[in-house]
């Protein structure tokens, strides 16, 4: 049974740390080195202190961005930059942006939720994570036991009844804050008991499906049960025992997901015209020839025509290295996935993204569905124009054009207990860290 439970938000108090847009800053895993340094020259409380502190070159076990970080948390409590509230509440969290023309608002609330272990079915992951990051996060909650930023989570609620009770909080939001790629952020606090009882037995049957924050989630996990193992007993209500989400409704068509292409590098042997041959033995290729000046226009051809047959066809791009021309792959048989991975789900074998893994990237390609993850061999873009530059100056051989995952899709998948390959989804717009914050020490 999930249990959703209302907490003592930490904020900003933004009287004495400045304007919210100078403090908050985008998910630690999508921000740069560049990035980074621009956030630290923003404000001398941004929250990337806390979340994404920089590394000096004496760092040692005792002064370091984990140690740099749990300072400056207390520090800004003790002296008033950060409050908490005095009241549990759950935080309405709205996002505002523009997706294909449209204007799109989704509203969800954030949390805490229980830990639960996967095999409880209560929350389902649908991608792969790695040691790496999970470590990183795992030194920053031992060090500071806090939540700076939220896992972002959906939930089925086909009646609505969710965004009813929401939608009861209207005017000015307590936080407002338009990032740099034009979303508009805000925030509401939800206090109301009858209110938060409502949502809480809405919520207590339903599984959480988790978005985005993969990482996050298993290192919370861990850290529970670093803590029950210490403790030796425990009642399971313990703060350690809960993590922060953002939950948002399954079925709000304001949910975007955006593709992530691939570029492959380092291809041991690499052969265009042998790859090619290949491929046409389960794609049918339809070949876009361009010169420099009709180049953008085909590679909108290529996008457009796959957007189109998005929902009937297993289509994606592609573009060889040294060769001016753009290619359509439409897999001409499902069996052929059937044979080659039989013990997966019927859900997971029909994604695109198992299709380019499983059949070009590992049988053809012959790189390891094991080392996808890892990054040595394919890098992962979101812009169109990026993943082609990649070809264009020589840091690849291959690259693939994909359309977005469905969102249903990833219900499928999970509901299975399986994962996808890796950068599966890329969900939009991300949610900003430091918004709302909670102690769990």
């Amino acid at each position: 049974m999930a249990k959703i439970i209302p907490f003592r938000g930490i904020v900003y108090n933004q009287a004495k740390a400045g304007g919210i847009d100078e403090l908050v800053c985008p998910p630690y895993d999508v921000i740069s080195p560049a990035a980074q340094q621009e956030l630290y020259g923003k404000s001398p409380y941004n929250v990337i202190r806390l979340e994404f502190g920089q590394d000096g070159p004496r760092d040692t076990d005792t002064d370091n961005r984990y140690t740099r970080a749990a300072q400056s948390f207390h520090e800004w409590l003790r002296t008033n930059v950060l409050r908490q509230s005095e009241t549990p509440a759950l935080y309405i969290y709205e996002m505002e942006y523009s997706a294909g023309g449209v204007v799109k608002r989704i509203r969800g609330f954030i949390c805490r939720v229980r830990i639960e272990d996967y095999d409880s079915g209560i929350v389902k992951p649908h991608e792969n994570t790695l040691s790496g990051p999970k470590a990183d996060r795992l030194s920053l909650l031992r060090t500071c036991g806090a939540h700076f930023s939220q896992i972002y989570s959906l939930f089925s609620d086909p009646r609505g009844m969710i965004p009813g009770i929401l939608a009861k909080v209207s005017g000015p939001p307590e936080m407002q804050v338009k990032n740099g790629d034009g979303v508009l952020h805000r925030v509401w606090t939800l206090s109301g008991a009858g209110d938060i009882e409502a949502i809480a037995r809405e919520m207590a049957d339903k599984p959480f499906f988790i978005a985005d924050g993969h990482h996050r989630y298993d290192t919370a996990l861990n850290y529970r049960n670093e803590r029950r193992k210490a403790a030796g007993t425990f009642t399971g209500d313990e703060p350690y025992n809960f993590v922060t989400m953002y939950l948002a409704r399954l079925e709000d068509p304001a949910l975007t997901i955006l593709p992530a292409h691939r570029a492959l590098f380092g291809l041991p042997g690499f052969r265009p015209g042998t790859f090619e041959d290949d491929l046409n033995r389960y794609f049918d290729l339809e070949r876009f020839d361009f010169d420099e000046r009709s180049e953008p226009k085909e590679r909108k051809r290529l996008l457009d025509m796959m957007a189109s047959q998005a929902g009937q066809s297993h289509v994606f791009g592609m573009r060889l290295k040294d060769r001016n021309s753009y290619y359509l792959l439409t897999l001409r048989n499902d069996a052929d996935m059937d044979a080659l991975i039989p013990t997966a789900s019927p859900a997971y074998r029909r994604l695109n993204v198992s299709i380019l893994h499983h059949l070009v990237i590992e049988k053809l390609l012959g790189i390891k569905m094991e080392t996808h993850k890892l990054g040595t061999n394919i890098e992962y873009i979101k812009d169109a124009a990026e993943t082609v530059k990649r070809l264009e100056e020589g840091a690849a051989e291959v690259v693939f054009f994909m359309n977005p995952t469905k969102v249903s899709e990833v219900r499928d998948v999970a509901a299975a207990g399986e994962r996808m390959p890796q950068k599966a989804t890329y969900f939009y717009p991300k949610l900003l860290t430091g918004l709302v914050m909670d102690k769990i020490e």
